[in-house]
């Protein structure tokens, strides 16, 4: 081989490598800019760095019904229907005694510290204890202590109101399983730090009254069939 047959031989070398490096570099900056990892900066229409952290929705606190009044969480309100037919106030007291006696046990109309007030026809005043159940997400639930409020229902005829209030967190001392911590739901909707987690509370028990007042609707509606103790 010749010296100039060498010399053509390298300069085309040269050239393909520097082709085959440029080629490779273009590549890497393509894919790069779509196929980045989560935590590489990307960059917006601006052309200003961004993080996936900026775009995070951000959290809503949730806000229960509030009585400026009485200064507590309060949910109340009027079910009734005109076109009922046997609806009295005495039928309706008997209709949601029933209810509440199928959804609570009927063994608390017999406990004094659940029963404030029974009268028939006029009203039930109930304070009410169960289970604090919340909910994690979708398909989670967990349990944690317990969950008192206090429950009115007042009795016209064709119609009656419910009240649920005095919302109560209750739990076990650590170390004991006597002395009970108690914490108003009102705590729970003021407190500035934390409140992913209060909030959970504060929906348990929203979940607790509306799945009540749907079991008050349905039973407005449905026929009162009495129990052989009903007299």
């Amino acid at each position: 081989m010749t010296v100039q047959s060498i010399k053509k031989w390298i300069s085309a070398t040269l050239l393909a490598g520097i082709s085959l490096f440029t080629t490779q570099k273009l590549h890497a900056q393509d894919w790069g800019s779509g196929w980045g990892s989560a935590d590489t900066a990307s960059k917006d229409s601006s052309g200003n760095a961004s993080s996936a952290s900026e775009t995070k929705v951000a959290y809503q606190r949730f806000v229960p019904p509030y009585d400026t009044m009485r200064e507590i969480i309060f949910y109340e309100g009027i079910i009734e229907d005109e076109n009922c037919e046997n609806c009295q106030a005495d039928s309706l007291y008997w209709r949601t005694k029933k209810y509440l006696s199928q959804r609570y046990g009927k063994e608390k109309f017999k406990d004094k510290s659940w029963v404030i007030e029974d009268q028939v026809a006029k009203k039930i005043v109930l304070r009410v204890t169960i289970p604090m159940v919340v909910q994690i997400n979708q398909f989670n639930k967990a349990p944690t202590g317990s969950m008192e409020f206090k429950l009115a229902v007042r009795f016209q005829d064709g119609r009656y109101k419910y009240q649920c209030g005095n919302f109560v967190h209750l739990q076990s001392q650590p170390g004991t399983e006597v002395k009970q911590i108690r914490t108003s739901h009102e705590y729970y909707m003021r407190v500035k730090k934390g409140y992913q987690r209060t909030d959970l509370f504060l929906l348990a028990a929203d979940r607790e009254v509306k799945s009540l007042v749907e079991g008050l609707r349905k039973s407005l509606k449905a026929p009162y069939q009495p129990d052989e103790d009903d007299w």
